[in-house]
């Protein structure tokens, strides 16, 4: 196990800034940790990422597979231990929660043709495909006990069924609904 240890401590800083504290146990003040976590925050790639998210999730969601759409780079940002207080990461915070449905989640840039149901125009909605990747995202931020945040996560929570959590959207998606019958669970 060292051997691996070892090469995890040489890879990548994110890879070396996990590895202590996640399989190391290293506090957040031990000087090793706080030297790789910046070392991490002014790396080219994670540089380019933060900056990617400039426009926060302004980029219309059009497939939910788009590992590069700003929904799935926040949250590897966030997995890596991006949080509030980074450079440019509050900024981010800011623009999402600005987008917050009246139910409770938040929202992203969708456009869903109107043979799907959708009305064709860019528009600021939420599907339950997404929406509980923003809410994880935010919580990573440091943002889990914030009273916006959790009223998503209750909104969410209360959408449960016997079978699991239904294709369930905001009002503006309209007739919108994922594959499958209205009573199958989300896949």
């Amino acid at each position: 196990m060292n051997n691996v240890i070892s090469y995890l401590l040489t890879s990548s800083p994110w890879v070396a800034y996990r590895t202590r504290v996640d399989l190391l146990d290293q506090s957040e003040d031990h000087p090793e940790v706080q030297k790789i976590r910046e070392e991490m925050l002014g790396h080219p790639q994670i540089h380019g990422l933060i900056n990617s998210l400039s426009h926060g999730l302004e980029m219309v969601l059009n497939s939910h597979k788009n590992a590069g759409h700003p929904l799935h780079v926040m949250a590897f940002l966030a997995d890596i231990g991006c949080r509030m207080g980074d450079e440019r990461i509050d900024d981010l915070i800011y623009q999402i929660l600005e987008h917050q449905s009246s139910q409770g989640p938040f929202q992203v840039l969708m456009n869903i043709p109107q043979h799907f149901g959708g009305s064709g125009e860019d528009e600021w909605a939420w599907a339950l495909c997404d929406a509980p990747l923003v809410l994880y995202s935010l919580m990573k931020f440091g943002l889990k006990n914030n009273e916006r945040v959790q009223k998503g996560i209750d909104f969410l929570v209360n959408l449960i069924r016997e079978n699991g959590w239904p294709c369930a959207v905001s009002p503006e998606l309209g007739r919108f609904h994922g594959p499958g019958r209205k009573e199958d669970p989300c896949p």
